[in-house]
Formats: C-alpha cells, structure tokens, sequence
C-alpha cells in the first residue's frame, strides 16, 4: 500500500516509459506504417485488483465487480494505511499529503425558496460522482442484440447539475416550500 500511496502522491509512475532497445521494434516489421505503442511499466490490473481485494469478500474473487464500489473500497483502504502507517516514521505523518487528497473535491449546492426567494449555499465533500447514463434503444442488430443510441459526456453531466424542485424547509419564511437546487 506504501508504493500505492507513493505513487498517487509523487507521480513518479505517470511519466512515459523511455524508450530504448526493449521499445524499438524490430528491423523485420520496419515496413509496417502502424506505430508499435508503448506503454508504461506498472502494475498489472490483475496483481492491483488482487491487493486491493485481499481480505474483502466481494473484491477477493475473480467475478465482475461494480468500479465505484471497487474504487471507494481502494481510497478506504489507503486512507486506513496512511491514518495506521506515518510516512516519516515520527507518528505525524511528515507533514505529505494523505493519498487519497488527489480525488478529493466538493459540490457546491444552491437551494432557492421560490417563495421568499432566499439562497443557501452548502458544499459537500466527495471523491466520487455518480454520473447517469440514459440508455436509449436504437433498435436490434441483424443477431437481436439492442443497439443503444449515443450519448454525450456533457447530457450525462448535465443531468447531475441540472435545476431541480424539491421540498425544503425554508429557514427565512419558516414554511414548507418548494426550493430549486
């Protein structure tokens, strides 16, 4: 978990790898006009998985899991080994950042009365949103399977910030009310 956390915090493992006599392809294949990619060394998504997973009993098998549920389980986990292991030796943690503070933002929610027209403002703390995806039938491919529509990255975006009416409370009319966020 330490080379987990390290490499979350310092970003010594987001560089491409260099390129030298395991990278440059061979004379035999020079007539080719596709580019070999290269990659960067790390971790194998097996052997990544199966640490994050050890001691879990959803996340310790082979079988498909749910990606946020994996991903909340992951920053649990280095959140837990920087709080029990300080980094510096000293019990402080050295001053570094915890790991986890690179996916760490906040969502700012405006509430409305649309009555007396008074405003609250609340940011929440996250590190993970939950984007809807319409899924949209298109019709069948000539094997039956569903064929699904498209959808733009900014719909499913827009569908997490957009207006919506709720029931509130409203502190400066002191009534229930419908408020816009």
């Amino acid at each position: 978990m330490h080379k987990i956390s390290d490499g979350l915090v310092s970003g010594r493992y987001s560089r491409p790898r260099r390129t030298d006599a395991d990278t440059v392809q061979n004379t035999a294949n020079a007539s080719t006009t596709t580019p070999q990619p290269v990659f960067q060394e790390g971790v194998r998504p097996v052997t990544f998985k199966g640490l994050i997973g050890r001691g879990h009993a959803e996340f310790a098998t082979m079988r498909q899991q749910d990606a946020e549920e994996f991903f909340t389980h992951l920053l649990t986990s280095l959140r837990r080994y920087a709080h029990g292991h300080p980094r510096d030796g000293s019990g402080g943690g050295g001053g570094e950042p915890e790991p986890t503070e690179t996916f760490a933002f906040a969502l700012e929610q405006r509430l409305q009365c649309t009555t007396c027209a008074g405003v609250r403002y609340r940011a929440d703390a996250h590190d993970v949103l939950s984007v809807p995806v319409p899924a949209r039938e298109h019709g069948r491919d000539a094997d039956g399977k569903v064929l699904y529509e498209d959808v733009a990255l900014t719909e499913c975006i827009d569908a997490v910030m957009g207006v919506e009416a709720l029931e509130y409370k409203c502190p400066n009319c002191r009534r229930d009310v419908t408020a816009t966020q």
